[in-house]
């Protein structure tokens, strides 16, 4: 089964763009930690998050000390704040794919050979699986970028195209 481990920023966008539940439809066994988790700020995004939470589908992992001093050595001078550490961390510990929409830990995780995706990929793997639709896909990715989702433009605007059957606006 594959292993995904996710940072704030994608969290945070699949529940602004009410996608969190069809993550889970996919059975993607979905890992992140509570450095990670305290990221989720508003209201509406945190009840969102701690549903799954709560259902054991968004596994939160709690650093040990001695798991902090080992990330601390591995991982010693990223230019990468705690939380994205030790989303990086865990992913290496567990042989995961770091599923993230930061720049600079897409850099550093390329260092440590780790595989990396982001939330497009999460639209595409919920198309191709049938879990949702195109053209709900197209809203949902819209919203998201309303709502602030940093995603490069260029990708965003070939998949709106494609779900929708049109030249994408936005």
């Amino acid at each position: 089964m594959k292993v995904a481990v996710k940072d704030a920023c994608v969290l945070i966008d699949l529940a602004n763009g009410g996608l969190l539940d069809a993550w889970f439809q996919l059975g993607i066994e979905t890992f992140t930690t509570d450095l990670v988790l305290r990221q989720v700020k508003t209201a509406d995004q945190w009840k969102a998050v701690s549903l799954f939470v709560e259902a054991g589908l968004l596994q939160i992992e709690t650093l040990t000390g001695n798991q902090i001093e080992r990330m601390s050595k591995s991982l010693a001078g990223l230019r990468i704040g705690i939380e994205d550490q030790s989303a990086l961390f865990l992913a290496i510990e567990r042989g995961a794919v770091l599923v993230t929409g930061d720049r600079r830990l897409r850099i550093e995780a390329d260092k440590y050979e780790v595989e990396v995706r982001g939330l497009l990929w999460i639209l595409d793997e919920l198309v191709g699986h049938s879990v949702v639709a195109p053209t709900l896909a197209a809203l949902k990715l819209q919203s998201m970028r309303d709502q602030g989702a940093r995603l490069p433009k260029d990708e965003c605007e070939k998949r709106l195209q494609l779900w929708t059957g049109g030249p994408a606006s936005g």
